[in-house]
This record gives C-alpha cells, sequence and structure tokens, in this order.
C-alpha cells in the first residue's frame, strides 16, 4: 500500500487538483471520535492555492473526507518554504450545531426509541440537515447516507426497550456517545455524484477466533509473526457500578433513581450523576404538554446513568501492537477500522478481543507505515 497523491476539493466537493509531491501525508482513522490528517509539501504558488482553509481533502483508496482547518508556512534555509495543512475528518462539521428544537422561547426535548441508527439519523437530521424551525441551521453539504440497517435498540440494563431524552448537548459528542455505547460508529463520506457528503452508521464485523458470526478468524500472536509487543493491565482506579440519578425537581419533590445491582460492602463504588435537565413533561403531537410516568420518566433516568457509568468501567487492558504491514492479513481487504479480532499473548497465557479502533496511516521519505491501536 501507499499514499501516492491526496486530492483537494472545494466546499462543493469539485475536484480542484492534486498533491502528489508530499514529503509527508498523515492519515488517522479512528472508530469512535473523529479522525484527522496533516499534509507537509514544498509551498509553490499552485500548492499554496490548493490547500486552503475549508477545502476538502480524499483519497482515491480511502472513503473518509478531511477538511482543512489549519495551515502554517514556514521558510528557512534548510527546507526552503514549506506548508502544512492540516484538519479533522468531516464528521467534524456535526461539532457546529447542537441539539435542539425551538418554539419560539420555548425547547422542546428530542426524545429517542427504538432502533439506534435511525435515531442516531434522525437527529442529524433535524439538527444540521433539514431542521424545521431554522433552516440556518441546515448545512447544504450534509446529507444522509444509505442506511446499514443495523438492529442494535435503545435498552435498559435489563435489555427492556428504554428512551433517552437530550436538550443542548453537542451533535457530534452526543451522537459520537451514543453510539459508542453500543459498540458502533459513523463516518462521513463523499458522493461526488451529487456533490453530497454523507453520514453513515456502519458496525464493525467481529472477526474473532470465536465469533458466533461464523466469520473467517483474524488472530495476531507471536506464533502468527503479526504481533510486536504486549503489555497486560487491570485498572479499576476509576471504577463505578452505583448510581443514584438526581432527575427533575428541588429539595424533597426532587425525582431520584438508583442503579444498583446487588453490589454491596467493597464492591460497592457509589456514582453521582446530575439529570436535572431531563424533563418530566413534553409536548404531544397535539402541542399539549403531557407528563411522563413514573416508570417512564425513571427508565429516562437509568439511561443517563448507565451513559456515566460506562465511563467509569474497570480497565483491563491487553496492548499488543499489531504488525499489519507484514501480517497475512491485511488492512481493508480481509480486515477494517472497527472489526474485533482476537489478540493473544502464549508467553503469559492471555487473549483477548480487541477493537480496532484507530489506523496511522504514515507516507514519508522513509516510505509507507502503518500501525494500529486496539483496546480491549
Amino acid at each position: 500500500m501507499a499514499i501516492e497523491y491526496v486530492e483537494i476539493r472545494d466546499e462543493s466537493t469539485t475536484l480542484l487538483g492534486i498533491v502528489d509531491t508530499a514529503e509527508s501525508v498523515i492519515w488517522h482513522s479512528v472508530y469512535f471520535g473523529v479522525g484527522d490528517f496533516e499534509i507537509y509539501v514544498k509551498a509553490s504558488p499552485e500548492v499554496i492555492a490548493l490547500l486552503q482553509v475549508g477545502n476538502l481533502v480524499t483519497r482515491p483508496d480511502d472513503l473518509e473526507v478531511g477538511i482543512i482547518e489549519k495551515i502554517n508556512i514556514a521558510d528557512d534555509p534548510a527546507s526552503g518554504m514549506m506548508i502544512t495543512a492540516a484538519g479533522r475528518f468531516a464528521k467534524s462539521i456535526l461539532e457546529r450545531r447542537l441539539i435542539y428544537n425551538l418554539s419560539g422561547t420555548v425547547n422542546t426535548p428530542t426524545i429517542l426509541r427504538g432502533n439506534v441508527e435511525a435515531e442516531v439519523r434522525r437527529v442529524v437530521k433535524e439538527n444540521a440537515i433539514s431542521c424545521e424551525f431554522d433552516s440556518r441551521r441546515n448545512i447544504p453539504l450534509l446529507a444522509l447516507g444509505d442506511v446499514a440497517g443495523l438492529p442494535h435498540k435503545i435498552v435498559d440494563e435489563n435489555g427492556a426497550a428504554a428512551a433517552k431524552q437530550v436538550s443542548y448537548q453537542n451533535l457530534l459528542t452526543y451522537t459520537d456517545e451514543l453510539l459508542q455505547e453500543y459498540g458502533l460508529g459513523a463516518t462521513v463520506i463523499l458522493d461526488e455524484d451529487a456533490g453530497k457528503l454523507r453520514y453513515v452508521v456502519y458496525a464493525g464485523i467481529d472477526r474473532s477466533w470465536d465469533n458466533a458470526a461464523g466469520n473467517d478468524p483474524i488472530i495476531f500472536g507471536k506464533d502468527y509473526d503479526n504481533l510486536i509487543s504486549s503489555n497486560y493491565g487491570y485498572d479499576a482506579t476509576t471504577e463505578k457500578n452505583v448510581a443514584l440519578i438526581g432527575g427533575a425537581g428541588e429539595g424533597v419533590e426532587r425525582f431520584y433513581s438508583l442503579i444498583a445491582g446487588s453490589q454491596a460492602g467493597l464492591r460497592r463504588r457509589e456514582l453521582w450523576v446530575d439529570a436535572a435537565s431531563l424533563n418530566r413533561t413534553y409536548m404531544d403531537e397535539s402541542d399539549v404538554e403531557q407528563t411522563y410516568t413514573d416508570d417512564e420518566y425513571r427508565a429516562m433516568l437509568n439511561a443517563a446513568g448507565r451513559q456515566q457509568l460506562n465511563t467509569h468501567t474497570a480497565t483491563e487492558t491487553f496492548d499488543a501492537p499489531f504488525d499489519i504491514q507484514n501480517s497475512r492479513w491485511k488492512y481493508n481487504r480481509d480486515f477494517a477500522l472497527g472489526d474485533i479480532v482476537t489478540t493473544q499473548s502464549e508467553d503469559i497465557g492471555k487473549f483477548a478481543n480487541v477493537r480496532l479502533r484507530e489506523v496511522l496511516e504514515v507516507q514519508d521519505e522513509n516510505g509507507y507505515s502503518i500501525e494500529a491501536n486496539n483496546q480491549t
């Protein structure tokens, strides 16, 4: 593999030219969150004209789209005049919007139920693509991509159907956190024919040695000559397993819920979650104010509590950098970003099924290199 060149496009996705003389290109893809890139090249007038803030960067062999957010031009006797253009991938444009639904001076909270993919797509559409109460919020370049048809549902800790309520949170942060809760990713890809950037939700494929789907397993270990090193650790420092959630109301009238399970004694670690922003009332389709039942409201509080507990888990790490470059299994041929594979260390008797969370590609004077980062 190699990054032979990058394509530069304007904000309407029209191809302006290519950069094929870069001294280095860094392309950092991530499954959860937003990836980034950097281009370092001699600053000729033609290149300077291409590498402008706001222009898009694409590759013919990759679906990600970069947006140039910063440039730096430096001139020194040793290297001459060089330009560095850097930015994040196009999903970052969701960061420019909050989640809200105003009618005059009243905000109606957004309620999410049912299919995770469908609800995330709806929230993105309502706040960045087809906002009904303020068309200035719409981003003409952005559209929804194809539906993946993922089965994941919004559920409570017992697997029963649940609901989530959100207001005022950042669109990118909230949707990414919700997707990560269910092991899903999202990206924004180029639709050159339509001149659009399309938001799509997707799921990595389970390629672990014991996967139930029958996919061919992919294993990284010393026996396979594709594991660079290994480092095992377990950290319970910030673990929390009980959540006390405070909802609407004040003083003795405040509504509380508790996620406790059977934890007791030394094993019980409690967390406070302030969810006062979750309203007990909502407007129905006839614009009549309704009140959630205690059970409905408790379920929403518990969903907020679980989301916080998910960030306070004990961490078992098995860092084992993959040797993707020399492995018999090739990136984007046999496995892809977000897939689950098996990594093992025969020396310490440890193995783990890990998700491929990050891939860093570098093209520079030393040639092409690729590194993977994973997490148990």
